[in-house]
């Protein structure tokens, strides 16, 4: 009987979620070479192809079916990992979170984590970016998320940060009147998505007016999805009743955006290093399908 090991499974979904073989390779601290390698040796394994060849990275009908399942093993390994080796931490971790991961991101991560590690107490404070970023700066979180513009020359650790394409959203019935100044809700001034959407459509000389300004996540849903206007998100935090448009004629294109992580390595405790484990794991892998809000 043969075994499939973890560390190839491990490459395996981590290019397939990162999108690429260099990207992984940076992730797991692997030359792109040695990521090759690894994808021909479980291909040979298998005895099958797992990527169709070309210059996307689609998978087999057999790359599909591995990567829902390698996925699945991979997280049991993790957990009886974690479970043995961390029963014996406690302590307490303040981590600051965007508001957009409220939903996509948070309670998944947190529910996981404290299954695991019963005991340690996590405080978690949801706000924009801006917000979180000045309490940091005060030593009052431990680890945070920021949403932040991309870097043109980013030499941060690749676990510390993901890269995300940002999309205009909106109701599933909404249609732009060609007519209009262009309705936006978004979050109050400091708000990276703001400052995003007021250049891009002051130097396309699209007219727009801000019609609703929240800095609740589910306030600006509420609002996006009543109709009142549109927003902009990170894609992989956008949720199934809306919809998202990258560009239109109305709408032009948007920068990318950055989930950074943020965090003093000197200062983190053994309770903090297992929840920052976890948070880097969660944004590696963030799900491209969307979420159901509340």
């Amino acid at each position: 009987m043969k075994n499939i090991p973890t560390d190839l499974l491990r490459t395996f979904v981590t290019i397939k979620d990162l999108g690429g073989f260099t990207s992984a390779g940076e992730l797991l601290g692997r030359s792109q070479p040695a990521i090759s390698l690894q994808v021909k040796k479980l291909e040979e394994i298998l005895d099958t192809r797992l990527f169709l060849r070309g210059t996307s990275l689609a998978l087999t009908a057999d790359g599909e079916y591995l990567y829902a399942s390698a996925k699945q093993m991979l997280e049991i390994n993790d957990e009886i990992i974690h479970k043995i080796k961390g029963e014996g931490v406690s302590g307490k971790v303040r981590i600051g979170i965007p508001n957009d991961f409220e939903l996509a991101f948070l309670t998944k991560v947190l529910r996981s984590f404290t299954k695991i590690y019963p005991n340690i107490a996590v405080e978690v404070d949801c706000d924009i970016s801006k917000a979180i970023q000045q309490r940091y700066q005060q030593h009052f979180y431990d680890i945070v998320l920021i949403m932040e513009k991309v870097k043109e020359n980013e030499q941060r650790d690749r676990r510390d940060y993901r890269i995300e394409p940002l999309e205009w959203v909106m109701a599933r019935n909404y249609l732009l009147s060609h007519e209009e100044n262009i309705p936006v809700v978004s979050y109050p001034q400091g708000c990276v998505y703001r400052s995003i959407i007021e250049e891009v459509l002051n130097a396309h000389d699209k007219p727009h007016r801000m019609v609703y300004t929240s800095p609740s996540l589910l306030g600006l849903l509420s609002a996006v999805e009543a109709g009142l206007g549109i927003t902009v998100m990170a894609r992989s935090t956008i949720p199934t009743q809306l919809t998202s448009l990258e560009q239109s004629a109305q709408l032009p294109k948007l920068d990318d955006v950055c989930i950074g992580v943020y965090y003093e390595n000197e200062r983190l405790g053994a309770a903090a290093r297992r929840a920052l484990d976890f948070i880097r794991t969660g944004i590696a892998n963030l799900e491209q399908s969307r979420y159901e809000t509340l």
